[in-house]
């Protein structure tokens, strides 16, 4: 728990700061922004669920707001406002999670059971909160988040080796882990530098006073003072109140309870995009096993049991009996298709076949301790042992035939097992050579997840698409003290134009059902409706398809009528590759935000390659609903103006886990309270369309387009289960032309109305900002006191009544003047009084307005955002400024004395190219009252080379006008406008 005294002196001032306190369910909770009304509600139910864990032994939440709504933000600050009062508040600790100690009787023998079990009571341990997302990169966000905060207490963030290892002659090495392990498998004298100086990275002045970090924090550390970043993050594990890490860590059986038991007990486990929960639980507690990996494994334990045979010859009868098992049953399998032959077995049935691979239930507490004995061989490096990628499936091995005879002493899992043998020919295999799998699939995710709610106090599932909600409760074995569907901030009227369109040109019924799909009708009306929506959407479209399947089948279908021609006429077009590996999909997605970016737009066939396009208006990225490109990626502004639905994504009927998934359910609908298959089938399709309909709309300021294209739709039952802040406002369309005119009208309005708000919130520190909203502050105007309004050069007044809101829709008050180009500026800090000088703008002798097209002046790529016509002129001022970053910068560059001022062109950040832009944090100038973050020019052939100028991330108060601005270098740029910008331009330089 974070006492006053462990608080730095601006956090300690942030505290006292009642202008960022806010009563919450009984509790202060530090916000760095005025919550929206979202971000209340929020709060509230995660405090509310926090303290019934207390009052009640658990409680668990499910919680969903929707992308852009500040969930990470609102999640970090409530949770830690409760942790930290926590001692105060519940002083005898969770009863619940109360330890029983026992004092044996020394009389007794040694082997006799104590009888005086006794109840110590021992101050209440703080609940460690654990902090979990489904990749490093979503937990680095996360990390982003926890910096805005002011709360710090004792951190960890814990990854793979592969991420964190710093020794340059281990690195990038497949088997990276199995020579870590061999280098320290003597801790006493280790053979890797690095892992001698991992206290020097945790002694690091820079992660003192609980100083936040990421893993590539740790990196750089670990680099500079050669140490080992991942050792140094498990030592700092130990005495954190709040770790970060990956899904595997807590629902992994093995890591879990070699690595984090002692401290998930009692704990608060936040599961952030939690939207594929139940699937991650039930592959955690099932396996594939190839035959070919048998056979291999099957030779080193062979070896292996001649050197040791008590611990490798059980292990590997085991292996031998399922390879006899694979192949007495190969040939006899039932055939679903000339090229895929399936059986499966569940539970006396499954048993019963195990046996006679040597697998019994009677063997398997001997057969784990070899399994355990094995791995641990090969983890500690004693030699001899099992090379790693081996130890790898015998682990899996071991956790699923764990949880299939329940090795906790529970009730047997059998009955909520399917094994099951396959042979089939694998996808593009021109040999034809038939491939054996062996599986033991969990049907049921509370097998998993059951031992992680007994763990913790409580557990909250969160994500920006949780619906339809219904199944989590009965598929997790779980009871949700709390439920929140909450509404998104922006204007759902105004921003999104959702709809549900029935039919294509010439009223041809859009219908994407495996009964219609491969219809040519069908087909033909759907590319053409593509066609007209592309036309229409400006910058990136999303097209999501239920299956790839689909999705090849029509590309083939539009390629061989000439639609995909014309497709292309309308917008660059993009897939997502089936399977593909991270890089091939990285360059897919690199491609297209290029293209957005306005690089690389071609036109097709007909015009010679690299040739700009005017008339081409951005993107079309063809995906799949569960793929890649719908889970977690970031489409905002225009990467994103339009999401196009095709279809239902319901799972493919005809895989072989979904159909048992669908028999499990409804054969345990009623004695295990399980949603029907049926039911169960029709929520899996809606979490997914949900997914992929929230790439649209990522923050307040964004709008686009949502389009639903199936006649499907025109059913409620068929919109009941769509997220509810976009299921109120589809609009639906029997008539396709009518459609195509209201959503030509809604760009430009939604862009008015858009950049209205912007206006209305110009004075507003935004969610993304990392400045904290400063306490209330003293002006001198031209030796005038005053506190409220301020003023400055650029002609408004701002009241200051409050902190800047994020969820006001009111208009500020605003009044035009015409003095003041310097404010002097007192403030109180540390009892002294400390006068600065902040600079608004400057003599309006000395400033031109002007419309002017720019360029880098080392490579000449123009800067400016093309516009609808292809220009790329900006609206810019032409000034002088002296910003003491801006100067700095200068001096930097030009290795000369440092400047009094220097010229520069502002302009807003939204009228440049926005590879220029960046979402990074910036530099805090406390001379200047800005963060700022350095600009370079992206095109240059050596990047970094070219310092452009700054972008203006946040700012305090008195500097407000300067937000989201660019201040360019007037001398490193090529500027071209009329002959009195050039003259202007000309007067700044001999200045």
């Amino acid at each position: 728990m974070v006492s006053p005294a462990s608080l730095s002196k601006s956090e300690e001032k942030e505290t006292l700061n009642p202008r960022n306190v806010y009563h919450i369910g009984g509790l202060q909770v530090r916000f760095p922004y005025q919550p929206y009304g979202t971000q209340l509600a929020f709060m509230s139910r995660v405090i509310s669920t926090l303290d019934r864990a207390q009052r009640d032994g658990r409680c668990h939440a499910l919680l969903e707001s929707p992308t852009g709504t500040g969930k990470t933000l609102s999640l970090l600050c409530s949770v830690l406002a409760w942790q930290q009062s926590y001692a105060s508040r519940f002083p005898k600790g969770n009863s619940a999670h109360k330890r029983s100690h026992f004092t044996p009787d020394v009389t007794r023998p040694p082997s006799t059971e104590p009888s005086n079990v006794v109840e110590v009571e021992k101050p209440p341990r703080v609940p460690t909160i654990f902090y979990a997302s489904r990749t490093h990169a979503q937990i680095t966000q996360v990390i982003r988040e926890y910096r805005k905060t002011a709360y710090r207490v004792p951190m960890a963030v814990l990854g793979a080796r592969k991420r964190s290892c710093t020794n340059r002659r281990v690195q990038g090495k497949p088997n990276l882990d199995e020579i870590c392990r061999c280098l320290i498998k003597d801790r006493n004298k280790p053979k890797c530098p690095e892992f001698i100086g991992k206290d020097d990275i945790v002694a690091h002045p820079s992660l003192q006073q609980n100083e936040v970090h990421d893993i590539e924090d740790l990196v750089k550390i670990g680099y500079a003072v050669r140490g080992c970043p991942y050792f140094a993050a498990w030592d700092m594990y130990e005495r954190a109140q709040i770790v970060f890490c990956p899904y595997s860590y807590i629902v992994d059986q093995l890591i879990r309870q070699e690595k984090l038991e002692d401290k998930l007990n009692g704990a608060i486990i936040i599961f952030d995009e939690a939207h594929n929960m139940e699937d991650i639980a039930r592959e955690a507690g099932s396996i594939d096993l190839g035959e070919e990996t048998l056979f291999k494994l099957q030779s080193e334990l062979q070896l292996l049991s001649l050197a040791i045979p008590m611990i490798y010859q059980p292990v590997c009868d085991a292996i031998d009996g399922l390879i006899s098992w694979i192949g007495s049953r190969k040939d006899s399998l039932a055939k679903r298709d000339p090229q895929h032959y399936f059986s499966s077995w569940t539970g006396d049935k499954a048993l019963r076949e195990l046996e006679e691979s040597n697998i019994t239930r009677k063997g398997f507490r001997k057969l784990s301790n070899c399994l355990i004995d094995a791995i641990e061989r090969s983890m500690k490096e004693i030699r001899p042992h099992l090379s790693g990628i081996f130890v790898s499936t015998l682990q899996e091995l071991l956790v699923t035939l764990g949880y299939f005879f329940s090795r906790d002493g529970s009730h047997s899992h059998t009955l909520d097992y399917e094994l099951g043998l396959q042979r089939f020919i694998k996808r593009g295999d021109s040999s034809g050579k038939w491939t054996h799998t062996l599986s033991l699939w969990c049907m049921n995710p509370s097998v998993v997840f059951k031992a992680i709610v007994d763990l913790s106090s409580s557990i909250i599932l969160t994500s920006g698409t949780l619906s339809p909600m219904d199944s989590f409760s009965s598929e997790l074995g779980m009871q949700f003290g709390a439920c929140l569907e909450a509404p998104h901030v922006v204007d759902a009227n105004q921003q999104v134009w959702a709809a549900g369109i029935f039919s294509g040109p010439n009223n041809q019924p859009l219908n994407a059902s495996y009964k219609t799909n491969d219809e040519y009708p069908f087909q033909d009306a759907l590319g053409k409706s593509l066609e007209e929506i592309c036309s229409i959407v400006p910058g990136g479209s999303l097209v999501f398809f239920p299956s790839y399947k689909l999705m090849e089948k029509l590309c083939t279908r539009w390629r061989e009528t000439g639609q995909w021609s014309r497709l292309r006429l309308e917008k660059d077009i993009f897939i997502e590759p089936r399977g593909g590996a991270t890089g091939e999909f990285e360059n897919v997605l690199k491609g297209y935000y290029d293209c957005i970016g306005g690089k690389n737009r071609l036109i097709g066939r007909n015009r010679r390659a690299g040739t700009r396009v005017d008339s081409k208006k951005g993107g079309a990225f063809l995906a799949v609903c569960r793929g890649k490109v719908s889970e977690g990626l970031d489409f905002s502004d225009d990467n994103a103006r339009a999401v196009i639905i095709v279809g239902i994504p319901f799972p493919n009927l005809h895989d072989v886990l979904v159909g048992l998934k669908r028999s499990y359910n409804d054969t345990y609908k009623s004695s295990r309270n399980l949603l029907g298959g049926g039911e169960w089938y029709c929520q899996q399709a809606y979490r997914a369309l949900n997914q992929a309909a929230g790439r649209c709309i990522r923050h307040r300021f964004d709008y686009g387009a949502i389009i639903f294209l199936d006649e499907r739709y025109r059913q409620q039952r068929n919109r009941v289960s769509i997220s509810k802040w976009l299921r109120q406002s589809i609009k639906l369309y029997d008539n396709f032309e009518e459609s195509m005119q209201d959503l030509k009208s809604f760009f430009p309005s939604a862009k008015e109305h858009v950049e209205s708000k912007m206006l209305s919130y110009k004075e507003v520190i935004d969610l993304e900002c990392v400045v904290q909203t400063e306490p209330e502050t003293s002006f001198v105007i031209n030796g005038s006191s005053a506190s409220s309004p301020f003023s400055c050069s650029s002609g408004l007044t701002l009241e200051r009544g409050g902190p800047p809101s994020v969820s006001s829709h009111a208009l500020k008050r605003r009044k035009f003047i015409s003095s003041a180009a310097v404010i002097d500026l007192e403030k109180e800090n540390n009892h002294d009084i400390i006068t600065r000088r902040i600079e608004f703008g400057s003599d309006s002798s000395t400033e031109t307005r002007a419309r002017v097209q720019i360029s880098c002046l080392l490579c000449r790529s123009p800067l400016g955002h093309p516009d609808n016509n292809g220009s790329s002129y900006l609206n810019c001022l032409v000034t002088r400024s002296s910003k003491k970053y801006l100067l700095s910068l200068l001096k930097e560059t030009s290795r000369s004395e440092m400047p009094t001022s220097v010229s520069v062109i502002v302009t807003d950040c939204s009228s440049v190219d926005q590879r220029l832009c960046t979402k990074d944090e910036g530099i805090w100038c406390e001379q200047d009252g800005c963060v700022f973050n350095t600009i370079f020019c992206p095109f240059c052939s050596v990047p970094n080379t070219t310092c452009l100028g700054v972008q203006i991330m946040a700012t305090d108060s008195s500097n407000v006008h300067f937000l989201s601005k660019i201040l360019f270098f007037s001398d490193h740029l090529n500027v071209m406008g009329d002959a009195a910008i050039k003259e202007t331009l000309l007067e700044h330089k001999v200045t």
